[in-house]
């Protein structure tokens, strides 16, 4: 519908007010607020094994930072998802991705979150003191999606939400990185593209989040495929960091995307089959 009025609006030789663009994105103000950068300027550094992203002025005013661990897609590197690990910096978040190509057992993403858990102890590390490590949540990508699961039903509790991105549907999941989302015991977000009806349809979606025993919810990009979270990050921006921000911020604003009485997705024409349960 937006995309008609502009098209009319254009034809006609007519401008739009910013009263009129507000009104065109009232429907999903959640998501156009969360999908671009947050307070915080962004730092990057690498250390072996690692890409991070955080808060370059960590702990001011005496925040302490959740921490996301990341997993990459089969054969991707942190350097293919710069929009989306840069955008959750940019929003507090403390990001620490494995450098790992093969990310599926979860081992690499738990170590990972142990390794920024271990700076936010070392007084000889920018992390120092400044990491709230009672908040992590696991985030990634395909096989990375797969790992994010693992991270969270194999860290005994150390994960507090997971989003899988793009999770495979189980014919494509190797025996090694085999999960178990009934095992789930934290919220978990499921998105994928509807053009993804290969790898990530939404039929496995719906299977996966019929099957999470507590708070889950499930929703499809239009137009996305499989790879649209790498590079810009595409539409997925918007409401995954608004779960992380609900999940492990306590960000009220950002939960009205999910919970409620009328949970803004719903009634987002830019996303379908969304849904949602349990959710606190």
């Amino acid at each position: 519908m937006k995309l008609i009025v502009l098209v009319v609006v254009a034809l006609l030789g007519l401008h739009t007010t910013p009263a009129q663009a507000d009104a065109a994105r009232v429907a999903d103000a959640v998501e156009a607020h969360y999908e671009v950068a947050g307070p915080w300027s962004v730092a990057t550094a690498e250390a072996p094994g690692y890409r991070l992203h955080y808060p370059a002025d960590l702990g001011a005013g005496g925040v302490l930072h959740p921490i996301v661990t990341w997993g990459n897609g089969t054969g991707a590197v942190p350097t293919q998802y710069p929009g989306l690990l840069g955008l959750l910096a940019s929003w507090g978040f403390a990001v620490v991705a494995s450098t790992d190509t093969t990310t599926g057992t979860g081992s690499e993403m738990i170590a990972a979150a142990q390794y920024l858990i271990a700076r936010n102890a070392d007084p000889a590390s920018v992390f120092y003191g400044k990491l709230d490590v009672t908040k992590v949540g696991a985030v990634g990508h395909s096989q990375g999606a797969g790992g994010a699961v693992n991270t969270a039903t194999k860290s005994g509790g150390l994960i507090d939400t997971v989003v899988p991105i793009a999770l495979p549907a189980p014919i494509w999941v190797s025996p090694g990185d085999r999960f178990s989302v009934s095992e789930l015991s934290c919220p978990v977000l499921f998105v994928s593209g509807a053009n993804d009806v290969i790898i990530s349809p939404d039929s496995a979606l719906r299977s996966y989040f019929g099957q999470v025993p507590g708070a889950a919810a499930k929703a499809l990009l239009k137009g996305a495929g499989h790879n649209t979270i790498q590079g810009t990050g595409g539409g997925f921006l918007g409401y995954v960091t608004a779960w992380l921000m609900y999940q492990l911020q306590g960000d009220a604003y950002a939960r009205g995307a999910f919970a409620g009485t009328s949970p803004e997705i719903n009634t987002n024409a830019g996303w379908q089959s969304q849904t949602q349960k349990n959710l606190p």
